[in-house]
């Protein structure tokens, strides 16, 4: 037997879920505790390295580039700008190695009852785990959290194995200048990678195989999304499929299928959004006493515990019922696993009001139930379409597209979803997500009060929608 060191608490995984429990629980235990974050892959996980951060700066660039081009102020002529998008990448690496640095390499140094062991973690018993190349190494916990996160959802797509394609987590190497992309995927991940692209002059082309992009929101948002992405150049193939992929003359080649019909579409590269999967491959969680689902999510009560009641789970990885996969979640669902351990499972899981947004430009911005949610539960709904364009802030910054529409319970007037497209619709989606959390019904909506003039109000206008004609207020009415 090798040696054996023992914890209070092991942490399999240094992304949102792991790095948000092992803070909760030193804050418990008033840093008493011992406890061991085996990390295998850059700390942060997903959002910092590969997911929230680098994508929303891309973002950023590329709406302050399409901001300079598309400007139509009299008076003001902007000269056209030239791109690199090589150096461009390069800006967006450098803020994510400062950012994992600041927020989670340099984070373990203030504890000093947390012990950072690198490596790919594997269980040989329920409570003992072995770390991959270190030798004769046994770490033993009292308590242990399965927080491994996620990774791409590979489709299978005959040729796929035998050509080099990026996926959301690959992309960001990107080190060269391209003319052309082809993603696979209409999804949030899909679609803000498009955009920005697209806005740094690459010819994008979507192939999709539902028939709407971001199904988990109102078609109304969807539709009018699609349509200004298509305005702005991006091809959409909705109801279509890849059949098989080739490299030929340095070009990826594609066999797209669309109603018996195949079309050739080819790209400089290809970017596969179709999702993600659960890490739990190679885990050997059956020696633990931990099953997982048919996609290979930890199965966990409500609690986060799994079968063996001194494993838990949190994040991507676990098998709660999420809108979508969010840091938000996963770090929420690491402080609840933290809690739980601590006070005994008082803590249970709700997700049921988390707001959920999309970083496209206008934003897409969702919480609640959908339309056909209330109606399949209810038999019936009250739902109103507000476009932005009966904002002031509307003509203030010159922005005419955009929707959004408010759910309603007929039979007791409570909110009960909201979804938006609109300029800045993540950073005021969560007041919508609180009013639906508290129960607010139409007048408490309008009682609510608002700034002028700000994007934010037309959370305020929709409910208006339902007591009068809103082309006959004024701009500002409370």
């Amino acid at each position: 037997m090798g040696l054996i060191k023992d914890y209070d608490l092991v942490i399999i995984g240094g992304g949102a879920a792991g790095f948000s429990a092992a803070v909760r629980y030193s804050e418990l235990t008033g840093g008493e505790s011992r406890i061991a974050l085996i990390n295998h892959g850059p700390l942060g996980g997903t959002c910092v390295n590969v997911g929230c951060i680098p994508s929303k700066r891309l973002l950023y660039i590329a709406k302050e580039i399409h901001g300079l081009r598309s400007i139509d102020i009299p008076g003001v002529e902007i000269d056209p700008t030239t791109l690199d998008i090589k150096r461009i990448m390069e800006n967006v690496r450098n803020l994510v190695k400062y950012m994992r640095r600041g927020k989670y390499e340099d984070l373990l140094t203030k504890f000093d009852n947390i012990d950072h062991i690198i490596g790919k973690a594997y269980f040989r018993s329920p409570h003992e785990v072995v770390v991959e190349d270190i030798d004769e190494l046994i770490i033993r916990g009292r308590k242990i959290l399965i927080a491994t996160g996620s990774r791409p959802a590979i489709p299978d797509i005959p040729g796929l194995e035998s050509v080099e394609y990026h996926t959301s987590d690959s992309i960001w190497s990107l080190d060269r200048d391209i003319d052309s992309m082809l993603i696979v995927g209409a999804g949030p991940i899909g679609l803000e990678l498009a955009q920005a692209f697209s806005r740094l002059g690459v010819k994008v082309s979507i192939v999709e195989v539902l028939d709407r992009i971001i199904p988990a929101t109102e078609p109304e948002i969807s539709d009018e999304l699609r349509e200004i992405l298509v305005d702005e150049g991006i091809d959409i193939r909705l109801g279509s499929r890849i059949t098989r992929v080739d490299k030929r003359n340095g070009y990826i080649e594609a066999w797209v299928s669309h109603d018996d019909k195949v079309r050739r579409v080819t790209a400089d590269i290809l970017l596969i959004a179709t999702g993600r999967r659960p890490n739990t491959d190679g885990l050997l969680l059956e020696k633990a006493g931990v099953k997982v689902d048919e996609v290979g999510r930890v199965i966990v009560d409500r609690h986060l515990k799994t079968g063996n009641p001194d494993i838990y789970a949190a994040g991507d990885v676990s098998s709660t019922s999420k809108p979508a996969l969010l840091e938000t979640i996963s770090a929420r669902e690491g402080a609840i696993a933290a809690e739980n351990i601590v006070y005994g499972d008082k803590t249970s899981v709700d997700h049921s009001h988390i707001p959920v947004a999309v970083f496209t430009d206008p934003e897409v911005g969702f919480v609640g139930v959908r339309e056909v949610d209330v109606i399949k539960e209810v038999g019936a709904c009250q739902c109103r379409l507000v476009s932005f364009s009966s904002l002031a802030k509307a003509g203030v910054i010159g922005m005419e597209k955009g929707v959004a529409k408010l759910i309603v319970d007929p039979h007791t007037g409570v909110v009960k979803g909201f979804h938006v497209l609109a300029p800045n619709a993540s950073e005021f989606i969560a007041e919508a997500a609180l009013m639906i959390r508290h129960g607010y019904k139409i007048g408490d909506v309008i009682n609510s009060p608002s700034v002028f003039p700000t994007a934010s109000e037309i959370i305020k206008v929709s409910a208006q929608a339902f007591i009068r004609d809103i082309g006959r207020m004024p701009c500002c009415m409370e």
